[in-house]
């Protein structure tokens, strides 16, 4: 607990959700983004703009 605390804190909203797809991958095709995005401290909406700017960026990858 005090490690997420820390986290939201100090880390930005990307870089919170990039360690929530790390350390919860099985939960994320499991909650709501609205359950996510209340566990990240940030807006659905907001967390939306997050999984687009992730897809393009691998879709630019690949």
């Amino acid at each position: 607990m005090q490690q997420r605390l820390l986290q939201n804190i100090s880390s930005i909203a990307e870089e919170r959700y990039h360690t929530f797809l790390e350390i919860y991958p099985h939960l994320v095709n499991r909650l709501s983004q609205v359950q996510i995005a209340s566990y990240l401290g940030i807006t659905p909406e907001f967390l939306s703009r997050l999984r687009n700017r992730r897809s393009k960026a691998q879709r630019l990858k690949s």
